[in-house]
């Protein structure tokens, strides 16, 4: 792993022997294992995954290089042992992902042993993403599109938001995915004001839009879009809200570049919905990272003052949602370059590009 190298910087400047790693994608990306029930430890010299009978041959082939520790009994005996033999004294921990029943076994097991908790040190590197992992997203992206563009004839009057999500999720399958990215989000009419609305019975009707976010997972990686469909003619009022979310998002995008904050990208958007008269409409952030999780680092939102860097890619998703009446979110996955940015999903979303009839 390419950063690995930097990660193990942080013993050195905290002057411990040790980082236990304990968050199942954070051994993922560190040490390409794809298995779970595992735990990682990382030292100066060598690094340790302590895992079970089921996963020792696979952990030899995602990674020949690593020191395989087969648990006989308990993970975390295996684990104090292993602290105890290479005398670790100072150990970095991930104030996340261990519990506190970990914690306590591993200060009682290992005499004088001083544990620092730490956050964020391994997701700050899986912010910006490698050319690798980029192909990947990139993957995963294409079969999402290919996916909703081959259902776009199977969306019809009288079929439900729960016919339409196992048919997108199929096909997804179908081509090449490993799996939904989450649960799809299909909502149709009305049931759109509810951002995360879960698929029910509610069926297609004359004049309804259709609003779907979906992904697609690929390699372990991640892809997150949102479209929507009308069903007829479109209304005076759909139009003008359409278009203002269509346009928040455009202006947003325009303005992404290296060095510039995170939360200035939502309010771009976020003014703009609001001087149209629907800010009260619009509650959530504009996007968040994505990588191998749905939701990670970069979040764009109107509180976070990180700087933006190369590398770094994440979703823009203004929304306008009221209730009783519907709502619309259109959704793309953006790369930070060098000089600006690339929007990497690319189905059309223009007005005229919606009507399914």
């Amino acid at each position: 792993m390419d950063n690995l190298g930097e990660i193990k910087k942080n013993l050195e400047r905290e002057g411990a022997e040790g980082f236990l790693v304990t968050n199942e994608i954070n051994i993922r990306y560190i040490s390409g294992f794809t298995g779970s029930d595992s735990v990682l430890l990382l030292t100066p010299g060598n690094d340790y995954l302590f895992t079970d009978f089921r996963y020792v041959e696979q952990a030899q082939q995602d990674n020949p290089k690593i020191k395989i520790v087969e648990k006989k009994t308990s993970l975390l005996n295996s684990i104090c042992e292993k602290i105890k033999k290479l005398k670790i004294k100072k150990l970095l921990v991930e104030s996340f992902y261990i519990s506190i029943d970990q914690f306590n076994e591993i200060k009682q097991k290992v005499n004088n042993i001083h544990m620092i908790a730490t956050k964020g040190i391994i997701e700050n590197y899986r912010k910006q993403k490698t050319k690798d992992e980029l192909k990947k997203i990139q993957k995963a992206i294409e079969i999402a599109e290919k996916a909703y563009a081959s259902i776009q004839n199977k969306i019809k009057y009288g079929v439900t938001e729960k016919d339409i999500a196992d048919i997108l999720e199929y096909e997804l399958r179908i081509l090449g995915a490993e799996k939904s990215s989450f649960d799809i989000i299909c909502a149709v009419g009305k049931h759109a004001s509810k951002p995360h609305a879960h698929p029910a019975t509610t069926r297609v009707q004359r004049g309804d839009t259709v609003l779907i976010d979906w992904g697609s997972r690929f390699q372990y990686y991640n892809s997150d879009l949102t479209r929507l469909k009308t069903m007829d003619k479109i209304s005076s009022k759909f139009r003008k809200i359409y278009q203002i979310v269509l346009d928040a998002q455009s202006l947003a995008i325009d303005c992404i570049r290296p060095g510039i904050k995170a939360k200035k990208i939502d309010a771009v958007a976020r003014n703009y919905i609001k001087k149209k008269g629907f800010g009260e409409f619009f509650g959530h952030g504009l996007g968040h990272g994505i990588g191998q999780e749905v939701h990670e680092g970069p979040y764009i939102n109107k509180k976070n003052n990180e700087i933006l860097k190369e590398g770094m890619v994440f979703t823009v998703e203004p929304g306008i949602y009221i209730p009783e009446w519907g709502g619309v979110r259109i959704e793309d996955l953006v790369l930070v370059t060098q000089t600006g940015c690339e929007v990497l999903s690319k189905l059309p979303k223009k007005l005229s590009d919606i009507n399914i009839n």
